[in-house]
């Protein structure tokens, strides 16, 4: 983006009058609040963000203590490219140092602390597996090109499996890709070929993580709780635990307007009357929803009703009016096959278990990054934090995250599915893939362990077709715009904190005409260095050889007969030089 792009709007005309309701209050909504106090210049007290759970964050969660445990449901990959993202934070104060953004302290962190793994998959009881190399089969490579050159039109309701062999999925490149993100064979085509076009410049370094970012505490702590304290203070409204159940919406004339919504809270239901110049601004799911949670002794008791979905059910309601509006079946109609447990687990007075961590990887704790068991049938992957991960962390206490992909397996140690376990049987099975299985009795009398169910985890994967989700602001919206994983960004993917804020970036602007530009997608997949890099990844070459164009040219139908000096083209590519380290301060 050009500097020349960053300027300050014109205040809207009439913005003083407007109000905007806020349905949701995870990061989506929490950014739409933001954008309209700043960048629209609202006035904070004419924002209201409602949200059905007691607290805010939505899927950027971080609660608990060190006595009963902490809890949290996940974790998110951030990297720098990550634009609307860190404009956001670059302007909420940070609440640890006067004067800094947060912005400014997580780029600090990652200069101090940066990722980088060495033990990246594991095998056989704790042995480190090959992990440097994404080379791929001919027949892999071919697929894979053909797929980035399809254009989305020709891979709508389309899955993996539609699109590659099994020689694909047996690949470094795929294990890596997919327990970092959470895709399945089954998940859709066009949003496998979105990320990695996306996030090209992070394929050459994927092995190690290297340009992947963390936060110096939970992102709860680090990003989401300075941003309430921030929206507090500039006087924006919450109401918590509350939830919206329906929104009056009249069309006419082709213009589409919000005229009410109907609103339970604990003080019972109630109407809000809205009119053209009221905005909405819906974050139409929530991939966290239904959740539910065990312990120690208890498994997960799932929440599969399809009846009462939160903020699913009132997308559901809308999408009836309209087609514009998408068609939530699309993504949330089979909980069985997009839900996984996570399990995050509180150590106690036990150093053994990190130290022997830290000695096997060769990484200290919260440095090394994600670790994915290769031949876990429950497709587990871990992450040992760093310390504090919580700001009220004792020094005797240590935390963890894990989950697994194909939780409907039975597990390889513990004989049952994952979805059905106990928080001590996943720690069994945990420990068993660890080379540990002789400390699970010592292991576990220090653990406490947090299970989430989540039923619609990977719902935004399952494969679709254009139109299924909405744009941030539908044709003919006057004053209804959508926010969150759900809605249609142009070159974008979802499951990304940045779609979250993108979209509300989007809406806000669209609404509003704003006449400030919105930040564009970052374009990394058009810069030469990385798709060479990311070439030579896939084919494990340090330079290109004069064999290695008919592999790489039969994908697009192209020839090589079509050019006359073959040569001069390998030796062209071969000066692309090295792309600069994606990490920032180093």
């Amino acid at each position: 983006m050009l500097f020349y792009d960053r300027v300050n709007a014109t205040v809207p005309e009439g913005i003083d009058h407007k109000t905007a309701h806020i349905i949701g209050g995870g990061v989506g909504g929490l950014a739409a609040a933001a954008f309209l106090a700043t960048d629209a210049q609202m006035p904070a007290a004419n924002i209201t963000v409602y949200e059905d759970l007691p607290t805010l964050g939505g899927a950027m969660d971080g609660t608990g203590d060190a006595v009963t445990g902490y809890v949290n449901r996940g974790e998110r990959e951030l990297e720098a490219h990550m634009e609307c993202l860190w404009y956001l934070f670059s302007k909420v104060p940070s609440l640890e140092r006067p004067g800094r953004t947060v912005l400014d302290e997580t780029r600090e962190f990652n200069c101090r602390e940066p990722i980088s793994s060495h033990w990246r998959i594991i095998e056989k009881q704790g042995l480190k597996a090959e992990y440097e190399s994404l080379r791929l089969p001919n027949d892999a490579v071919r697929q894979l090109l053909r797929l980035l050159v399809t254009p989305e039109t020709e891979l709508q309701d389309k899955s993996m499996r539609d699109c590659f062999s099994t020689s694909f999925f047996e690949s470094n490149l795929w294990r890596l890709f997919s327990s970092m993100l959470s895709f399945d064979e089954y998940h859709s085509a066009i949003e496998v070929r979105r990320y990695m076009l996306r996030f090209m410049h992070l394929t050459e370094p994927m092995p190690r993580l290297e340009g992947i970012l963390h936060t110096e505490f939970n992102e709860f702590d680090a990003l989401i709780r300075p941003l309430i304290v921030w929206l507090q203070d500039l006087g924006v409204h919450f109401e918590l635990s509350t939830r919206v159940v329906d929104m009056a919406v009249e069309t006419k004339d082709g213009e589409t307007t919000v005229t009410g919504l109907t609103v339970q809270s604990p003080q019972g239901p109630s109407e809000i009357a809205l009119t053209a110049e009221d905005l909405v601004l819906f974050t139409n799911g929530s991939m966290t929803q239904n959740t539910t949670y065990g312990d120690n002794e208890t498994a997960v008791i799932w929440n599969l009703d399809h009846q009462e979905r939160g903020l699913f059910t009132l997308w559901e309601k809308l999408a009836t009016l309209d087609p514009k509006f998408g068609r939530p079946d699309k993504f949330i109609s089979w909980p069985e096959k997009t839900r996984w447990t996570s399990f995050f687990v509180t150590v106690a007075d036990y150093p053994d278990f990190v130290d022997y961590i830290e000695r096997v990887s060769g990484d200290k704790r919260g440095n090394g990054g994600a670790v994915t068991v290769k031949d876990s049938s429950w497709g587990l992957s871990f992450m040992l934090h760093s310390k504090p991960f919580y700001p009220n962390q004792p020094d005797n206490v240590d935390v963890l995250w894990g989950h697994g992909l194909r939780g409907n397996d039975l597990g390889d140690y513990v004989e049952k599915p994952m979805v059905d376990c106990t928080g001590n049987e996943i720690l069994a099975e945990f420990l068993y893939h660890l080379g540990l299985e002789d400390r699970i009795d010592d292991f576990t009398a220090h653990a406490k362990v947090s299970l989430a169910g989540m039923p619609y985890i990977t719902s935004h994967f399952m494969p679709r077709a254009i139109g299924d989700r909405p744009t941030a602001v539908p044709d003919g919206c006057v004053n209804l715009g959508f926010v969150g994983q759900f809605v249609e960004v142009d070159g974008d993917c979802v499951f990304t904190v940045e779609t979250s804020v993108r979209t509300a970036m989007e809406a806000v602007y669209g609404l509003l005409e704003l006449d400030k530009p919105i930040i564009p997608v970052s374009a990394t997949r058009y810069d030469v260095r990385h798709l060479a890099a990311s070439v030579r990844a896939v084919l494990d070459i340090d330079r290109f050889h004069l064999k290695d164009l008919p592999l790489l040219l039969a994908p697009a139908a192209l020839h090589p007969l079509e050019f006359v000096e073959l040569v001069k083209i390998v030796e062209l590519v071969n000066r692309i030089p090295e792309p600069v380290d994606v990490r920032p301060g180093t």
